[in-house]
């Protein structure tokens, strides 16, 4: 059983449909949790959790702690927001914690990360993959990304007149001068991207490799596959 965790908001959103790609192309069953929908309170450092191995926040982080100690690999999602992984995602690896003392629960537990954003989703997917493999130890086998280059401005109601939104301030001025309203086909899919969809077909794979105890990795020749946006 592969248990598939991710960090957006937002309901069958880019990342939603893209980790359920990945999961379905490891061929394992899974269950999916969507952070947006829990309780999950920071970690406090207090450490009442060493001896325990579960946290003392009644939160619903302790009905995740024992699905993590039951499934044969990881598929975790995040989003950039402002150049790193977003809260969501940040506070659930956080409160990893209990599982890390005595017999470390995670460790070399195969992880897939797939990652989002509007710009550079590789710096969710560094956040994210750095954390698991150096604090928890987990097997990191790969990631799949998606740059969506889509603004957040795009949805904040001021369009092109925002004069600090990412368009005024990164893009061409011909492009810039022709951005009269946000129009949806400026809202990419990541399955209109055929290296994105290989990706996570590929990524979804050598998680399987990985969980079956062989030796593997993305075709792409690297410990990493990462796609370009085209």
């Amino acid at each position: 059983m592969i248990l598939v965790v991710h960090s957006s908001p937002k309901k069958q959103g880019n990342l939603e449909r893209l980790v359920a790609l990945t999961a379905q192309s490891s061929g394992h069953d899974y269950d999916m949790i969507r952070l947006a929908d829990l309780t999950i309170h920071p970690c406090t450092g207090c450490v009442q959790c060493a001896r325990s191995k579960r946290c003392v926040q009644g939160d619903d982080m302790h009905a995740v702690y024992p699905r993590l100690e039951q499934i044969d690999g990881l598929i975790l999602g995040g989003v950039n927001y402002n150049g790193r992984v977003n809260s969501l995602a940040h506070v659930f690896m956080e409160r990893l914690f209990p599982l890390y003392h005595q017999t470390p629960t995670l460790r070399n537990l195969p992880v897939a990360i797939v990652a989002v954003g509007g710009e550079a989703p590789e710096k969710a997917a560094e956040d994210m993959a750095g954390y698991l493999k150096n604090i928890y130890f987990c097997n990191v086998v790969g990631a799949a990304l998606f740059l969506s280059d889509t603004p957040p401005c795009f949805s904040c109601g001021l369009g092109p007149k925002c004069p600090v939104g990412i368009p005024a301030l990164t893009w061409k001025d011909k492009d810039l001068q022709s951005f009269t309203r946000v129009r949806k086909e400026m809202f990419l899919r990541f399955e209109d991207n055929p290296d994105v969809v290989l990706a996570a077909r590929r990524l979804g794979e050598t998680l399987a490799t990985s969980i079956a105890g062989e030796w593997g990795r993305p075709r792409s020749g690297g410990g990493f596959y990462l796609p370009s946006s085209g």
